[in-house]
């Protein structure tokens, strides 16, 4: 193909059909998994928060056990489970 004008645009005109092409086929995927994201949404938010609450002793608990397990060697006793 030489790069004249007339042969850029008719190749540019190809590529607008295959994108077009392809966006046919991904847009009902987009739009089901987006339907299916709206719908757990506000479940996802509400379990991130009560595991936030949860564990948010967590950092405390490791900081001290980090500076115990310091203190030891890291010489630490098995853990049981």
């Amino acid at each position: 193909m030489s790069f004249t004008k007339d042969n850029l645009k008719a190749r540019y005109l190809e590529l607008a059909e295959a994108r077009a092409g392809v966006r046919a086929v991904s847009a009902p995927l987009r739009a089901e998994r987006d339907a299916l994201v709206a719908a757990w949404q506000p479940r996802e938010r509400e379990l991130s928060a009560a595991i936030k609450s949860a564990e948010a002793d967590l950092y405390d608990i490791d900081q001290e056990a980090a500076l115990i397990a310091k203190a030891l060697g890291h010489e630490t006793p098995a853990l049981a489970g």
